[in-house]
């Protein structure tokens, strides 16, 4: 395919948050470059809201916050991710936010003009990162020279369909029809479909968002179960009490207290693990991390034996042994500052180019104290007696891991060790990416493995479990019924019960809601446009033979597989769509190393023009 110059080629770009402005921004710079020449390039942008800030509405209450950092939040391209091809270093969330004299109040949570300065390891309001998103919009836009055009339909796509000259043609909800040569596929994370109402459906909350009105029908004083306990569900705690007027204080004794407004329901939490999710540590780490076993270098060499690898077997041998190198690191500097962490670090590296790593992490468990990473990724589920027994130790486990948190990833080998399936994502993703691993391990993974990654390094802002314990020493939040209980509809409420509690607990609510965020199904999708794609075998989902992997199958290039097999050339699919053929596609873009968002962004458009 190619273009003269005169011939327009015409882009669309389907969905306008993190991931599609990363796509415009991409087509604008490479469409600037000289090699480009002044060959007319027309963009159609296709979003309902238009404005960039996709899920993150700038109209949210502040309650409702990131869980990254502000110095770590930016939506333009570096050296790391696009190499050379950069051409607007712009400036990251805190610079953005600091600018504009903005301060943080007392709460910790309101953004305005009065309280304290922010500082880069805050955890600031979703809604200015929604306006931070809506700016770079407007300066990507800003310097897109005149040979190329942008024209924003604020209109949902509900069909893709070949066009009479082989271009697509993409309809909207409005009854229109934008004709273009190309379409990026960004719509992010798209509901599932609603299942058949069923008894108790009017009392089942299946989705908590948009906050707070999602949950406006639960009045003060009803019970209300939550399933889940993780960023969601701490989300949905903050709507139901300081979203109704409730305050977090300190306490004389400096921990958290809980003033009740009295417009708060009594809520039962629960999670079919029956496990706590792990606060993000202050974040103070200098620099990357390095890894010494588990690196792409690992990953290849496993493949000389075999294509698919084993996760247990393979993979997660390797991820455990780098988290005893992280945590060996770590207390080395703790106890002997840098020049002994180097002498540690070296002496691992030696051993394993010499094959004996597990001998020498051997030798510093016993000289530095022993590390079990199976435990802490795996812990058993405690306090199983009774309800009171299941909570004091549900309650337990938060406070330890928050004394570990404020020591922050300099001051705990425990989170330095944790954070490796943090730092080492990419390497994950090399391993398990594109049918990386066999049949089974590929369905653990998506299964439970993630739950086990996400639980341990993607869990909750420090000061929620700390807001957390508040709410239950206030008799606001009760936690009493282990690992997976079942819940029943009695035709008035739900009935739930514990049942992996030696003394069996049962209570009766009003709502059930489940605060959870499932990943894209191809098969059960609300969206028109998937929903037209996958009917008309555009696009089907990854591997099918696997229930936990849901999301559209696409080759190496982010380019949909059809259900005969074929490769539809003229559209790409990126972010959260691609979910099992490719790992942890929902997240905000990062400054200071290579970034996957941007990558593939940089890597697809690049494709494009590559053809034209």
């Amino acid at each position: 395919m190619t273009t003269d110059a005169t011939t327009e080629t015409r882009i669309g770009v389907i969905g306008l948050g993190s991931r599609g402005l990363g796509v415009l921004e991409r087509i604008i710079t490479r469409a600037s470059q000289e090699s480009w020449g002044e060959r007319p390039v027309r963009i159609e942008l296709v979003d309902p809201v238009g404005d960039g800030s996709g899920l993150h509405d700038p109209e949210q209450p502040d309650y409702l916050l990131l869980n990254t950092v502000a110095a770590q939040v930016s939506h333009f391209p570096e050296e790391a991710t696009v190499g050379d091809a950069v051409v607007d270093r712009g400036t990251d969330l805190y610079t953005w936010v600091t600018g504009r004299s903005l301060r943080l109040a007392e709460d910790g949570f309101t953004l305005g003009a009065f309280g304290r300065p922010v500082a880069p390891d805050d955890y600031l309001p979703r809604r200015i990162l929604g306006e931070y998103l809506a700016w770079c919009l407007r300066r990507t836009l800003a310097r897109a020279p005149r040979h190329v055009s942008v024209e924003l339909h604020r209109a949902t796509a509900i069909a893709v369909n070949e066009a009479p000259d082989g271009g697509r043609s993409i309809t909207l909800d409005d009854g229109r029809r934008v004709e273009v040569d190309h379409v990026f596929l960004t719509t992010g994370h798209t509901p599932p479909s609603e299942p058949a109402p069923v008894p108790g459906s009017e009392r089942h909350l299946r989705e908590i968002y948009p906050l707070p009105s999602q949950l406006a029908r639960i009045e003060p004083g009803q019970t209300v179960a939550l399933g889940g306990t993780g960023l969601s569900a701490m989300d949905a705690l903050a709507a139901l009490t300081v979203g109704r007027g409730g305050e977090h204080v300190p306490g004389p004794d400096g921990r958290r207290c809980y003033l009740p407004s009295g417009r708060e329901p009594r809520i039962l939490l629960y999670s079919r693990t029956g496990l706590p999710f792990r606060a993000r540590p202050e974040n103070n780490r200098r620099g990357g991390y390095q890894p010494i076993a588990f690196s792409r270098q690992a990953i290849d060499q496993l493949r000389l034996s075999r294509q698919e690898l084993d996760l247990r077997e393979q993979v997660e041998p390797l991820i455990l042994t780098e988290m005893r190198i992280a945590f060996h690191r770590r207390t080395a500097a703790l106890h002997g500052g840098e020049e002994l962490e180097t002498v540690v670090e070296r002496a691992l590296r030696d051993a394993h180019a010499a094959g004996r790593i597990g001998a020498e992490l051997d030798r510093l468990d016993g000289e530095q104290g022993e590390f079990d990473p199976v435990e802490l990724l795996h812990p058993p589920v405690g306090g199983t007696e009774d309800r009171e027994d299941y909570q004091s130790w549900y309650l337990d486990r938060i406070a330890q891991d928050l004394a570990q948190a404020r020591l922050g990833l300099a001051g705990s080998p425990v989170k330095a060790a944790l954070e490796v399936l943090r730092d080492l994502r990419d390497v994950i993703r090399y391993a398990v990416d594109f049918g990386g691993l066999d049949e089974k391990s590929h369905e653990e993974f998506y299964g439970s493995y993630t739950g086990v990654l996400n639980r341990n390094v993607t869990g909750p802002q420090l000061d929620r479990h700390a807001e957390l314990l508040a709410l239950v020493e206030a008799g606001i939040v009760k936690i009493p019924f282990g690992p997976a209980p079942s819940v029943e509809w009695d035709g008035v409420g739900w009935v739930v019960s514990s049942t992996e509690l030696a003394t069996p607990h049962q209570e009766w609510v009003d709502w059930l809601c489940l605060a959870t965020s499932g990943q894209p199904d191809v098969e059960r999708t609300a969206s028109p446009l998937l929903r037209q794609l996958r009917d008309s075998g555009r696009i089907r989902r990854h591997r099918p033979s696997s229930p936990s992997s849901r999301g559209v199958d696409v080759t190496r290039g982010n380019q949909p597989i059809g259900a005969d097999g074929t490769v539809d050339e003229r559209l790409w699919v990126l972010g959260p769509l691609c979910e099992g053929a490719t790992f942890y596609n929902h997240y905000v873009p990062s400054p200071g190393g290579p970034n996957r968002a941007l990558a593939d962004a940089h890597r697809c458009v690049g494709d494009l023009f590559d053809r034209l």
